[in-house]
């Protein structure tokens, strides 16, 4: 019986059912992916006892620290997938029943918790390409999720806009559409359709600074192909941004030309240059002015080069960037680095950067990602952060492991807003009982310091046990 780590929770974490997964996700086994239908269902009965699981401050009027609390949980997670040699479709739900024991005060949800829907599509035509992707998520405010949960395909980290402001009691429903449709891919005039939508919903909050809100975006991207290895090309996008706030709906609109061009050996060079203007509701113009951007690729034996510069309207003037990347394939693994510098609003440059890096040794694993950048936050406010990622797990048995997860994450403070870090430490020990039940049991650890605010801690011991289904 070969041990196969991770399956139960790939399968429910990924859309965030156990999204306090109790071992390492990295190794979801997406080497088992096959033409064909295939459907399967997770269980999971969990129990937790901790103190302070809404991160309260202790003195704290509004967020005050709080005692004790028990938790049985049983979660449940149906994934359905089908690949072909066109198409690709996956669609993931479930949900959670939790039984509690609170503290006096405590607004955490009980009863049914967590639901969750994905929707995955993907399909290839004559020279034409569609994609679809949604999602549907509702999770407590006092548990948000450690940042393994928003690595992309890529493994790059992408955190929600709301992470550094996410503190008390309540639920968080979001919600995510993206799709994109590509029509003449080698053709002499091509054409590619972008639009996507995203928000969030706050409800029974006991924190005042959460601020429900929305983003949606399309674009048009037009191709005019002289050969194959050259495209001029003409970009349209719209952007908007919605909040519950006193402060008027932002609208940013963009039109650039520019080319694409394909060199021998693999290299390529893409360059754009045009205007942006940001105006909000009531007709005034926050900012305008040049956008454009430059970019080349050089791939070599042991991985890529990449250089690039480029220039951004935001509501309150210019973002300039420039960062150059290196990625190495590696026999056991893969490492990759990012250097550069960001200028927000015409001040003075901060360094950016990141590095990516995986390795699979004959009994451990370990997986590390970093990332500095300026991110936009559920205010739509430009801030810088810092995000970090890490995981290790090493193997005991060719049944039973131990592993240790940490994320760490950091709003950089403004002239408005509070630095903000926040803490995820998971130290835990999984067993395979058999190859459908799985045995994990151990201890999270979380903080969460605000400046002017205060500092919150946070520690639970938890046990689970799961069990997956293969249904055909």
């Amino acid at each position: 019986m070969k041990k196969k780590r991770g399956l139960i929770a790939g399968t429910a974490a990924v859309a965030g059912v156990l999204a306090y997964a109790t071992q390492p996700l990295w190794a979801q086994g997406r080497e088992d992916e096959a033409a064909g239908f295939r459907a399967r269902l997770g269980l999971q009965q969990s129990f937790g006892y901790g103190d302070n699981l809404n991160l309260g401050v202790p003195g704290s009027p509004t967020d005050p620290e709080q005692g004790s609390s028990a938790t049985a949980t049983t979660s449940v997670a149906l994934d359905l997938s089908s690949i072909t040699r066109t198409q690709r479709f996956n669609f993931q739900t479930g949900g959670a029943f939790r039984l509690a024991d609170l503290p006096n005060g405590s607004r955490t949800p009980t009863g049914f918790v967590d639901p969750f829907a994905t929707l995955s599509y993907s399909r290839e035509g004559y020279d034409s390409q569609f994609d679809l992707d949604v999602s549907l998520d509702q999770s407590d405010i006092s548990k948000s999720r450690p940042l393994w949960n928003f690595e992309n395909e890529d493994n790059e980290l992408l955190p929600p806009g709301d992470l550094a402001n996410l503190q008390g009691t309540g639920e968080r429903t979001s919600y995510s559409l993206a799709t994109t449709l590509e029509i003449g891919k080698s053709a002499p005039i091509g054409f590619r359709f972008t639009a996507g939508a995203s928000g969030v919903r706050y409800s029974n909050q006991s924190s005042n600074t959460l601020n429900d809100y929305d983003r949606q975006n399309a674009g048009l991207s037009t191709y005019f192909r002289f050969d194959p290895t050259m495209a001029v090309v003409v970009d349209l996008r719209y952007s908007r941004f919605t909040d519950d706030s006193p402060t008027p709906d932002e609208h940013t609109r963009t039109a650039e030309v520019g080319f694409d061009r394909q060199f021998a050996r693999g290299s390529s060079l893409s360059a754009r240059v045009g205007f942006s203007r940001v105006s909000s509701t009531n007709g005034n113009t926050a900012s305008d002015g040049a956008t454009g951007s430059l970019s080349y690729t050089q791939p070599l034996t042991d991985g890529s080069v990449n250089g690039r510069f480029s220039v951004t309207q935001a509501t309150n003037g210019a973002i300039t960037n420039a960062t150059i990347r290196r990625s190495y394939t590696l026999p056991t693994g893969s490492f990759s680095f990012n250097l550069g510098a960001t200028s927000l609003y015409g001040n003075s440059p901060r360094l950016v950067g990141g590095l990516n890096w995986a390795r699979q040794m004959p009994t451990s694993q370990i997986s590390v990602n970093l990332n500095r950048a300026v991110t936009s936050d559920s205010f739509n406010r430009d801030i810088f952060t810092t995000s970090l990622s890490a995981r290790y797990s090493h193997d005991l048995t060719l049944y039973s492991s131990l592993y240790a997860n940490l994320s760490y994450f950091v709003s950089d403070g403004t002239a408005t807003t509070n630095r903000i870090e926040r803490n995820d430490l998971s130290l835990g020990y999984q067993y395979e009982l058999t190859e459908a039940w799985d045995l994990n049991a151990g201890l999270n650890l979380r903080m969460r310091d605000e400046a002017t605010v205060g500092k919150a801690r946070s520690n639970e011991l938890f046990v689970s046990l799961s069990r997956r289904f293969d249904l055909n």
